[in-house]
């Protein structure tokens, strides 16, 4: 490997552009900018490809089309596959440093494309400014840090024994990858996923989510621009059903990148480890599959940061996010001015369209969420069990908008302590001692994130090495969202997932084949150094 001059990044400066007029400006420049009727194509081997079965495009702030995709089926799939596999040899011999080097070239493309790519994801999957621009600084941190990690495990040294010399390789896999992505990170974890497989000499078919196509579609515009050759990466797009079972089920595929949730996780793990599928190797699986993310408040607190840490746990991206605060486990003592508190910053938030300065939470991404997420708060709201304390407003005539809702339970078992919601809505379950949390958190068996809030060290001390066993990410004293690449590598277990902990440069590990080569520096037969010299 050619010696590259690659310095620990620094992580992306995350601003907010509602307080920099000169940034709302470009921001809301770009808005206008993103074009209508647009029939998105898949590319496959660098082509446009399109199907005959088109799917519209909605914006969920107003429910209008913004345009088509392709709806793919298994012979998109396996024209993927095979662009996959042709670019492979080439790809897989390019030098690691080479393939950093044209990852640094994709950096400089998506740091250029700032403002288009957030002003998709606004327009697109209807998050607000805000958050556009913290999931494009975890996309920069994403590509810096694993160019930077992939250098790291490349320099990884094996210890020498007497007369040998040991050395590690890391090589790409056999055949080909997958990825398939969410729409609730449409570039953080839509482009990190398969580009991670493609940086360690993968080649990838990827299906973004049906839901932020446009998102994926500037993805391959930017490989494109970079250079990266036909083949590396190939997008198919829609519904999973007709085309990923061609995928999945192929013998040359070696490793499937996915998050979403659990449910498709299990389908998707029954096609990779089946034996009535023909493989020639065990394919690696990462899955990163949701979360029911659990903050416990003690009696010793500050009732308003307290408040603040679970609203915007619950209801940042429109609650949309695998480590969203889904149940607040609070201290009966505390309750009372915490209650009047969450009700206050809660209907502070400003509900709109995602592309007005002042959104705090936009709509939830589509119709199937939205009856999904709104089910849950009408069964509250003629359940006897419980009580809807804020929010509970649901409206689908233009967009698909759910208020922030906080709903507290009274019953030791309920649906909303244990099923995930994905959506602006959070439990509060009150307890007397320390004895009663644990109960209510395996009412599940989601292992994401978790965060505890005392001032009391003592409580602390007791809490804290019970409590983060639930958890692949804990939090001290703050909210259950935000993990930063480098600094929380992200991931849980149990209905969670893998536990992968994309972010630290261990995850690169799931898309390479370690290997090893030993040399042997003495023979058996060599002579001692008196016996060689009377040879001569």
């Amino acid at each position: 490997m050619h010696k590259l001059s690659l310095k620990v990044p620094n992580n992306e400066l995350i601003i907010n552009p509602k307080e920099i007029p000169s940034e709302w400006e470009k921001y809301a420049e770009a808005v206008q900018k993103i074009p209508k009727n647009i029939d998105l194509p898949m590319i496959i081997d660098g082509k446009k490809v399109y199907s005959t079965k088109k799917v519209k495009n909605l914006n969920p702030s107003n429910g209008e089309a913004i345009g088509t995709y392709q709806q793919a089926d298994f012979s998109h799939a396996q024209q993927a596959i095979e662009a996959a596999l042709k670019a492979k040899a080439h790809w897989a011999a390019l030098s690691p440093s080479t393939r950093i080097q044209k990852f640094r070239d994709l950096e400089t493309i998506l740091l250029k494309w700032k403002y288009e790519l957030c002003a998709t994801s606004s327009v697109e999957c209807g998050y607000n400014s805000f958050e556009t621009y913290v999931e494009w600084a975890e996309l920069l941190d994403f590509v810096r840090f694993n160019n930077y990690f992939y250098a790291e495990l490349l320099a990884e040294q094996m210890g020498d024994g007497w007369g040998e010399t040991n050395h590690l390789q890391l090589r790409p896999l056999k055949g080909f990858t997958c990825a398939v992505t969410p729409f609730n990170f449409p570039q953080a974890i839509g482009y990190n996923l398969p580009l991670v497989m493609a940086l360690t000499g993968n080649t990838v078919v990827w299906k973004p989510s049906d839901d932020s196509v446009m998102s994926g579609y500037l993805l391959m515009l930017a490989l494109d621009e970079a250079g990266f050759p036909p083949g590396v990466i190939n997008m198919i797009t829609g519904d999973g059903k007709p085309c990923l079972p061609t995928v999945l089920t192929h013998p040359e595929l070696t490793a499937v990148n996915f998050t979403g949730s659990f449910a498709t996780a299990k389908a998707f793990g029954n096609y990779l480890y089946n034996s009535e599928y023909p493989r020639k190797n065990f394919p690696r699986y990462v899955a990163e599959t949701g979360g029911k993310d659990f903050l416990v408040a003690d009696k010793d607190v500050d009732i308003i940061d307290t408040a603040r840490c679970i609203t915007q746990g619950a209801f940042g991206r429109s609650g949309q996010k695998c480590s969203a605060n889904s149940v607040a486990i609070i201290d009966e003592h505390i309750w009372p001015d915490l209650r009047e508190a969450l009700i206050k910053e809660t209907n502070s938030l400003n509900i709109c369209n995602a592309v007005d300065k002042k959104c705090d939470v936009g709509p939830v991404i589509n119709e199937r969420q939205f009856d999904k997420i709104s089910s849950f708060i009408e069964r509250a709201k003629n359940d006897k069990n419980c009580k809807v304390i804020v929010g509970g407003n649901c409206d689908k005539k233009n967009g698909f908008y759910v208020s922030p809702t906080i709903i507290e339970v009274f019953t030791e078992k309920h649906e909303l302590l244990s099923e995930e919601i994905f959506g602006p809505v959070i439990a509060i379950k009150t307890y007397k001692k320390f004895e009663d949390i644990v109960p209510i958190i395996e009412l599940h068996n989601y292992r994401l994130t978790g965060s505890v809030i005392s001032r009391n060290e003592t409580f602390l001390e007791k809490a804290v090495p019970v409590l983060s066993q639930y958890a692949g990410n804990f939090y001290i004293n703050r909210k259950t969202t935000g993990a930063i690449v480098n600094m929380q590598p992200f991931g849980g277990d149990g209905a969670s997932g893998t536990n992968g902990k994309a972010g630290g440069k261990w995850y690169l590990l799931n898309f390479v084949s370690q290997g090893s080569i030993t040399r042997r520096h003495v023979r058996s037969t060599t002579p001692s150094a008196l016996e060689k010299l009377n040879q001569f």
